[in-house]
């Protein structure tokens, strides 16, 4: 008979191991850092070139921006001298106003309008002058004759402009004065030169 035990059954020992210690020890390998370390590098530096191609367009395609506020000092500037202007022509103005303005100081005052080369200080200029009055000659019958005389023969002529515009304002320039020679209107005319003639009508 066997009376041996099965060799599953024999439990086999070790005797240079410890108690405490595994039956088997398992090498454990380096892990290897360097390819996450070269993605991450690698993922930075796109991201770096992205944000700066993205700055480069967007301050490339910022000359709107550039221009606009140009523009807007451009405009201000511009906005400072056409005050200027007007200013320089409401100093005028004022110093000739005194409850009114002569025949004369109207039209000094409508020459320097249309002298204005600026469409909106012209505009200005011409409202300012359009709301004055005109003063009435304080002189005695004679001066007063011979005035009405010379406005007389001042509106019997013809006048010529470069304009249609300049015409007019010549015209409500010195209305009060044609008004007084007995003219009722008038009528601006083409000679076909690119002159415009002005002419008032009884």
């Amino acid at each position: 008979m066997n009376n041996q035990e099965p060799k599953s059954r024999v439990q086999r020992y070790n005797f240079n191991q410890g108690p405490d210690q595994p039956t088997r020890q398992r090498q454990r390998k380096p892990r290897r850092w360097w390819p996450w370390i070269m993605t991450l590098i690698t993922l930075a530096i796109a991201i770096l070139l992205v944000l700066a191609i993205n700055h480069h367009n967007n301050s490339g395609s910022n000359p709107s921006a550039s221009s606009s506020t140009s523009a807007s000092v451009v405009a201000k500037s511009s906005s400072a001298s056409e005050q200027a202007a007007f200013e320089s022509f409401k100093s005028t103005y004022s110093s000739y106003n005194d409850n009114g303005l002569t025949v004369t100081q109207k039209q000094k005052l409508q020459s320097t309008i249309n002298e204005e080369s600026n469409s909106a200080v012209q505009d200005r200029e011409q409202k300012l002058l359009n709301q004055a009055q005109t003063k009435k000659s304080s002189a005695n019958s004679t001066s007063s004759s011979s005035a009405s005389s010379h406005a007389d023969a001042t509106f019997a002529s013809t006048h010529t402009f470069s304009s249609v515009a300049d015409a007019q304002n010549w015209a409500q320039a010195s209305k009060d004065q044609w008004l007084q020679a007995g003219y009722t209107t008038y009528t601006i005319t083409s000679d076909g030169q690119g002159n415009y003639n002005l002419q008032f009508v009884r």
